[in-house]
């Protein structure tokens, strides 16, 4: 619990809109569910794909960014985050004014590093090396720089929107709710388009009807992010003129957190499922060679080795729930299958061998090709 400070009376606190222990719910579930999404795409891919690529780290810097920005959200309460503005102290809103500065800058980082893995999780999934780039690998692309010319500009405008004060060029500002309701316009519009690039592929992808079912439901999920923002616009465009900052500012910044969070597990779902479904369904791997941690830590994506041919049906799964993975991730997801699974390729060849004796005629026995 975070202690209050001298300054804020108890009276005060126990009269705030948003109380201490509300704040700190709301924060340890975001960061609970980013932690988690987050740890489980990490070891998919570490025990069962065995491949990092930059939406992998793009993504691990998208969660430290949601743990920084939570945690300052918590450190704001001691400065009067949800107490009405006429309780708090100066010298304390002084403080809460430069760490709002601070979580602005934060969040849209962070934001930048999710959408940027989402992304590059499509260029992953449906452009592995030896793909030709399309008109989607293009406005992939274009999604890309659009976002970080975004991002850097909210960045500065954030940090330049007043020119400092007691220096010869002046003390004007730029109006800070002009800043944020420009700043949730263009995340509803930036949201919206990373959900609508991938629906054409997707149409035209090959997969069974229960994944294509699934992946519709983390896009009807991930439809959540935008609605945050439109609802954190919504909320902003009425309190214009209302000088209760110290709320007003805490409910945006909450806002703005469950869209990181939506965007981060919308982002790893897609690569977390396969560790579920195959613990669930028990999924046995194809045996391939192991690799070290070098080389999984490495980034690099999946390569194709022939060209996909075009036709009217679409294009194939690229990474369809059967695929074969690693050899150690049996072990590891499935310890105490392992020798089952021994067995049965040992009686997979017998059949075989028994076969093949079959057709060679009955003047072999079981033990010559079994020795074969």
């Amino acid at each position: 619990m975070i202690s209050p400070r001298d300054g804020i009376s108890a009276s005060a606190r126990a009269e705030a809109p948003i109380n201490s222990s509300e704040m700190i719910g709301v924060m340890s579930l975001y960061i609970i569910l980013c932690a988690a999404f987050t740890f489980t795409r990490m070891s998919t891919r570490y025990f069962v794909h065995q491949q990092f690529w930059w939406d992998d780290w793009t993504m691990f810097v998208a969660w430290l960014g949601a743990i920084i920005f939570c945690a300052m959200q918590l450190a704001m309460m001691r400065y009067g985050a949800g107490v009405n503005v006429w309780d708090v102290p100066e010298d304390d809103l002084k403080i809460f004014n430069k760490l709002f500065l601070d979580i602005q800058m934060v969040a849209r980082v962070a934001i930048f590093f999710a959408r940027l893995s989402i992304l590059l999780l499509y260029i992953r999934i449906f452009f592995p090396i030896g793909t030709r780039r399309s008109t989607f690998w293009w406005i992939i692309q274009v999604a890309i720089w659009l976002n970080l010319l975004y991002t850097i500009s909210l960045i500065l405008v954030t940090t330049l929107q007043c020119v400092p004060k007691h220096l010869p060029w002046g003390s004007s500002c730029v109006s800070q709710w002009l800043v944020l309701v420009m700043a949730s316009t263009i995340n509803i519009i930036t949201d919206i388009a990373v959900l609508v690039i991938p629906i054409a592929p997707i149409v035209k992808l090959h997969a069974a009807k229960k994944k294509k079912w699934a992946i519709w439901a983390l896009f009807g999920f991930g439809a959540l992010a935008p609605l945050v923002s439109i609802a954190r616009l919504a909320y902003q465009i009425p309190f214009r003129n209302d000088k209760n900052s110290t709320v007003i500012y805490s409910i945006v910044s909450i806002l703005a957190s469950a869209e990181q969070a939506v965007a981060m597990i919308v982002g790893s779902a897609p690569v977390a499922s396969a560790s579920v479904i195959r613990l669930l369904w028990r999924k046995q791997p194809t045996t391939v060679h192991n690799r070290t941690a070098t080389q999984r830590f490495w980034p690099g994506r999946e390569t194709r080795d022939k060209p996909i041919k075009k036709d009217s049906r679409g294009v194939p799964d690229p990474f369809p729930i059967t695929d074969g993975t690693w050899t150690n991730s049996t072990e590891i997801l499935h310890p105490d299958t392992h020798e089952d699974h021994q067995s049965w390729e040992m009686t997979a060849k017998m059949t075989d061998n028994v076969n093949r004796m079959r057709s060679y005629g009955s003047s072999s026995t079981a033990e010559d090709w079994a020795n074969s």
